[in-house]
């Protein structure tokens, strides 16, 4: 993966330790999510999201770039009224080759001014059908959200994710077979995250949260300073697209490496669509 280097510098001193603070607080706090077990039309809506939001309905689970190494044809399962389970399907999140490679639950969208916002929790890690404990000796996959162009492997996209317990991780593509740009903080090093994409017609915004921990706060906290500027892609991609959620692993090659497998929980989903085709 290439990134764009110049504006991905480090996180300043204070934000380092207002990260450091806030890390430091919020550990102390245990939030639960419980969501209804019928999950059909009519069930309990997560409190953190917005009631009067139509619910994000998946149309398709499909893997991008390569045949699937594990075929899971459940994928997704619903965790929740707002709530997806996701799998991917074990090969790594770019190559040269084979453009992207990931398992993609997504809707078509036809509108030039949406967001999509979820807590991504819940990871597990699996070589094989094995489901591994911890600590781990495994780094989980890329978590996230993602609006494509199509589901070429090559398609413009960006892709807004965090590898659980290591780092935030963004990438984007501008055009067909362009150079894949992004970049990473190693300070949202969570199992959770909320992370939130936004369209506002060719510009793509994007921002990540970490859970409740202030007073006042009941399900996310405010948006977390990355330390620099700007947080955005101007990609221009059709009014049609797919939005939704990807989850992708690095190549399994045996003890400390990547888990073959990762599998994620996308809760308090919230898609927020202006247009006819929402």
């Amino acid at each position: 993966m290439s990134y764009a280097t110049s504006a991905k510098a480090a996180k300043t001193k204070s934000a380092k330790a207002n990260d450091a603070s806030s890390k430091a607080s919020k550990a102390k706090v245990s939030k639960s999510y419980s969501y209804s077990m019928s999950y059909g039309p009519g069930c309990e809506r997560s409190k953190c999201v917005d009631p009067d939001v139509p619910r994000f309905i998946v149309d398709r689970s499909v893997d991008i770039g390569d045949p699937l190494l594990q075929k899971e044809p459940d994928m997704p399962k619903r965790c929740g009224c707002d709530c997806y389970t996701l799998k991917d399907s074990g090969k790594p999140p770019f190559d040269l080759q084979l453009g992207d490679t990931q398992r993609f639950a997504y809707r078509e969208v036809t509108s030039t001014n949406f967001s999509i916002k979820s807590r991504t929790c819940g990871v597990k890690c699996y070589v094989g059908d094995e489901v591994q404990g911890t600590p781990l000796q495994l780094t989980y996959g890329r978590v996230g959200l993602e609006v494509r162009q199509s589901l070429d492997p090559f398609s413009a996209n960006v892709f807004i994710s965090h590898v659980p317990q290591l780092r935030a991780e963004w990438s984007w593509r501008e055009n067909y077979n362009g150079t894949p740009f992004g970049g990473v903080d190693y300070s949202l090093d969570e199992t959770c995250l909320w992370i939130s994409l936004t369209r506002r017609g060719d510009k793509f915004t994007w921002t990540y949260a970490y859970d409740a921990y202030l007073p006042g706060e009941e399900c996310e906290s405010g948006d977390i300073d990355l330390g620099f500027d700007p947080v955005e892609a101007v990609i221009d991609m059709s009014e049609t697209v797919c939005v939704g959620l990807a989850v992708s692993s690095e190549v399994y090659s045996g003890p400390n490496s990547f888990c073959e497998y990762t599998e994620a929980d996308f809760e308090s989903i919230e898609f927020a669509c202006e247009g006819d085709s929402c």
